[in-house]
Order: C-alpha cells, then sequence, then structure tokens
C-alpha cells in the first residue's frame, strides 16, 4: 500500500528537506504582524523572521499566529490521492498548543478519496520534523502503516523534548505556558528549563546560567534514554533560534553526559514556535 504523509510548517524543516522526500506534503501555519501575514517558512524563514521580531517588538507590535484553514488540508490530502497515495499519515503539532489539528480533522471529513489517519504527535519543532523524516524513510524501507503507527506511538512513550528561553515573555503573551507559569518569576540570571509534556509546556527546571542549563538538559536527556528499550535506536535533536553558535556546546555537553545516540537532527526554530520562545532559545531532545 502505498502511503503519503502530510504534516505542518512546525515541523521546522526547510523547503529541500519535503522535495528530497517522496509523498511528503507540508501545510504552512501563518505569521502576523500587523495586517502583514506570512506563510510559515514558505514567506517567512527564519532568518527573515527573528531580525523582523525583534524590531517589530520594539515597535510595539507583537507577532501573532494561526491555523491553516481546513481547505488547504484537503487540497493537500486530494494532491496525494491524485499522485496515486492509497492511505495518507496526517500528524501535527500538538493539539493542546495549537488548532491545526482541528483545521485537519475538518478536513478529514470533507475528503473521502482514500483513507487519512490523524495523528496529534504531541510535539513539535525539531521533534515533530525528526518524526515525519523518520516515518518517511521507515515507510520507503517497507513497513506498513501498522509498523508506521508504531514508530510514532513508541515516540511518544520514549522521546521528549527540552528547550530553555531567553525570556518567557513571549510563552506568557501567547498563552502557550501551561504548567510553567511559577517561573515567570524567576531572575533574570536564572535560565528556565521548559518541557514539553502531554502535549503542554511544563517547568522541568531552572539553572543558574546557559551553561548549567544546557548540563541539566543533557542529564535529564540521559536519564529519560535510559527507559529505551536494549537496542532501540536513538536520535539526537538539536535546534536553535537565531543562534546557531549555541550547536557545538549543547552536543559537547551531551557526549560528556554520556549519552548515546546513533544519529543527529539538526534544526532551526521557525517563525511560528519562534514567536513564542522567542530569539535565544534553544532545544534538545530524544526520539
Amino acid at each position: 500500500m502505498r502511503i503519503g504523509i502530510v504534516t505542518d510548517s512546525t515541523a521546522d524543516q526547510p523547503a529541500e528537506f519535503y522535495e528530497s522526500l517522496k509523498d511528503v506534503i507540508m501545510v504552512p501555519l501563518t505569521v502576523h504582524f500587523g495586517t502583514e501575514v506570512f506563510k510559515d517558512w514558505i514567506e517567512m524563514p527564519p532568518d527573515l523572521f527573528y531580525p523582523k521580531m525583534v524590531e517589530s517588538v520594539a515597535g510595539g507590535i507583537m507577532p501573532k499566529t494561526s491555523q491553516p484553514p481546513s481547505g488547504d488540508f484537503v487540497a493537500a490530502y486530494q494532491k496525494l490521492a491524485a499522485d496515486g497515495v492509497e492511505h495518507i499519515i496526517s500528524i501535527h503539532i500538538s493539539s493542546k498548543i495549537s488548532g491545526t489539528m482541528q483545521s485537519a480533522k475538518a478536513a478529514t471529513g470533507m475528503f473521502k478519496d482514500v483513507p487519512v489517519t490523524l495523528i496529534d504527535s504531541e510535539y513539535t519543532a525539531g521533534f515533530l520534523g525528526a518524526l515525519v523524516d523518520k516515518l518517511a524513510a521507515a515507510r520507503d524501507a517497507g513497513s506498513n502503516l501498522d509498523q508506521l503507527l508504531a514508530i510514532v506511538n513508541n515516540g511518544k512513550e520514549w522521546g521528549g523534548l527540552l528547550f530553555s528561553v531567553k525570556t518567557l515573555k513571549y510563552l506568557e503573551i501567547g498563552g502557550r505556558i501551561g504548567k510553567a507559569q511559577a517561573l515567570l518569576g524567576t531572575l533574570l540570571s536564572v535560565k528556565p528549563i521548559l518541557a514539553l509534556e502531554d502535549g503542554i509546556v511544563n517547568a522541568a527546571g531552572k539553572a543558574s546560567g546557559t551553561n548549567k542549563a544546557i548540563k541539566e538538559m543533557a542529564a535529564m536527556l540521559k536519564a529519560k534514554a535510559a527507559e529505551r528499550p536494549a537496542g532501540e535506536p536513538l536520535t539526537l535533536l538539536l535546534a536553535y533560534s537565531d543562534n546557531p553558535e549555541i550547536l557545538d556546546k549543547l552536543r559537547a555537553q551531551v557526549d560528556e553526559s554520556g549519552l548515546k545516540y546513533d544519529s543527529v537532527h539538526v534544526s532551526q526554530v521557525g517563525s511560528v514556535i519562534g514567536t513564542y520562545v522567542g530569539p535565544g532559545a534553544f532545544m534538545m531532545g530524544i526520539l
């Protein structure tokens, strides 16, 4: 059975990523600066977004985001069906932090050409991007639908995504702070450690400075990795917003922690997720 995959732009992958994969389509969310509206990654890549965000916020305008209309998902499903796909996996950003799943669900009600399996990844950003990559590779290697769904379920159970931000104000203003509300009063010198757990942002800890935060995050990931079944391949996830220089520190600390991994997935945080984490953010995770 030929299986297609649809995801959304919060997977934070450039156009070349999707062009390199067969039967994989990305549906973009949008970011708004006042009356200006841009499609995430397509019209507003990260390199343009962060300078514009800094300038816009300084002028008193906070960027906002919106989910794709259902019609965009219908169009993606129709394209895959027209190309010969017999089943579609539609996997997206956590439904607890975005309405994207609602739009996709409405689209499945309007589309009857081929079956669509709709999946709430419970994650976003580099985790979602790496998961799509893993699904496409497994599909191309001959995995069937049940095996692909098992990859998703295993990722949710054994994976994890941690991140730290320069300021919590963007998460607070955007209403995505979840159970991390208690960290709002932290001192400027303290770096919050946040986790995306059960689809929402939770406080995972705090550290005095970036280096100690990275060390704590690496230790948390190592502990999480110890829960995995023996021999289960592990992908290390590293992501940054506008600070690529942080990548070397992240990987060096992971290596120092003793966490063993089989591959590395590096990504940049796009405009939609960047609206909430802001400049200077970084992420570490395992899949």
